[in-house]
């Protein structure tokens, strides 16, 4: 009797969780044309069809291979809730019932709508534990496959469409999580996504944000070189970034800024730098001085962020000259920068604040817990 494929172990196998990179060998041992692979990938992540039966133009002997084997999850809308700022916060129930939480934001210039950016989870929960994020707070759950994550784009597309008659222009891998410790999905859903027939942007209107995991940050540059790049630093000084991010003490800077140029080398894009302003933790002259002297001459543009407010975190927002004094001197040292301010604080989708319901089963410790651990691949 032939032993089993590896991938077949466990059955079924939920064709939105399998990587791209095994499509193939799935297909191949189950003795079905590449053609027929495509119409089933094609109907998996450009139509969001559910149900295998439903896929037309698949022979019935291949359809029964697939069905003995195979199985297509979905998720679904749980909540879409707008804050008075225009902006939304889009809530998915995924297959075995956990959350995740996506934010859309228009930005309207004298009425007419010239943006509308959508910011997208990685992960329920997060290993890091940064400490003025409720998602770091809430520790890690599990990372999300590709196809929830192509799923969170869809529904956010869904919704663009329904609530302001548009289209979506940008993308940001910054929602719950750490994207790049949830590298191979990111990546898959990425590639995906370069499909004109895919939802989601342009990849050169996409964004991966990460906190600074410089393996991953050189492997964006060569599999996705279109995309951007967004790296929380907030602060340029080791020892208060390892306060506020306890996953800096494996993650300092100069390998970080390493990263950067490396980035930048092979793709050409100058890396956006995201700053959190937090009164008396590193928004003084001197900090924007370190950060100017951190950033040297490297492409970059640094990305102001106005602290929201957080139950667990007694960090406070600056007040507004403290923040233009800090522009001021980056402004003199030649580093283009700009300022992001609050949106959706009071449904709780601004940067930092988005966590779901504490009765989700954690799997894993916060990285407040365990600093030793960094994982480089999701």
């Amino acid at each position: 009797m032939a032993t089993r494929h590896h991938l077949l172990q466990k059955l079924p196998i939920d064709l939105k969780r399998l990587p791209l990179t095994d499509w193939k060998e799935i297909f191949d041992y189950l003795n079905i044309d590449p053609a027929i692979r495509d119409r089933v990938f094609r109907a998996v992540y450009h139509e969001n069809t559910a149900d295998l039966e439903t896929i037309p133009e698949i022979p019935e002997t291949d359809r029964n291979k697939l069905l003995e084997v195979a199985t297509i999850t979905r998720s679904d809308v749980h909540e879409l809730v707008r804050s008075e700022d225009g902006s939304w916060k889009l809530t998915l129930r995924l297959h075995d019932g956990g959350l995740t939480e996506a934010v859309i934001i228009p930005e309207w210039s004298g009425g007419t709508l010239r943006k509308c950016s959508a910011s997208i989870s990685s992960q329920i929960g997060c290993f890091f534990g940064c400490s003025f994020c409720a998602t770091g707070q809430m520790g890690f759950h599990r990372n999300l496959a590709t196809g929830e994550l192509v799923d969170q784009v869809r529904e956010v597309e869904k919704a663009v469409r329904a609530k302001l008659d548009t289209g979506l222009t940008h993308l940001y891998f910054m929602g719950m999580g750490e994207p790049m410790n949830n590298y191979r999905a990111v990546s898959d859903a990425l590639t995906i996504m370069r499909d004109p027939e895919a939802p989601g942007p342009a990849p050169s209107r996409i964004t991966v944000s990460t906190v600074g995991l410089f393996r991953q940050i050189r492997m964006l540059a060569l599999d996705h070189p279109e995309v951007r790049l967004a790296i929380s630093i907030h602060s340029a000084d080791q020892t208060t970034r390892e306060q506020i991010m306890p996953v800096s003490a494996k993650l300092d800077l100069p390998s970080i800024r390493e990263a950067m140029e490396f980035h930048h080398r092979r793709t050409g894009h100058a890396v956006t730098i995201q700053y959190l302003l937090m009164d008396g933790v590193n928004d003084r002259p001197d900090d924007a001085r370190k950060l100017a002297g951190y950033l040297g001459a490297l492409p970059a543009v640094v990305t102001l962020i106005m602290l929201n407010p957080v139950s667990a975190s007694d960090y406070r927002r600056p007040e507004v000259q403290k923040m233009q004094a800090f522009r001021m001197i980056l402004d003199t040292s030649g580093i283009p920068t700009d300022v992001r301010y609050c949106y959706g604080e009071d449904i709780e989708a601004g940067c930092g604040q988005l966590k779901i319901a504490a009765d989700q089963k954690r799997v894993s410790m916060s990285m407040r817990h365990r600093h030793n651990m960094v994982p480089d691949h999701g």
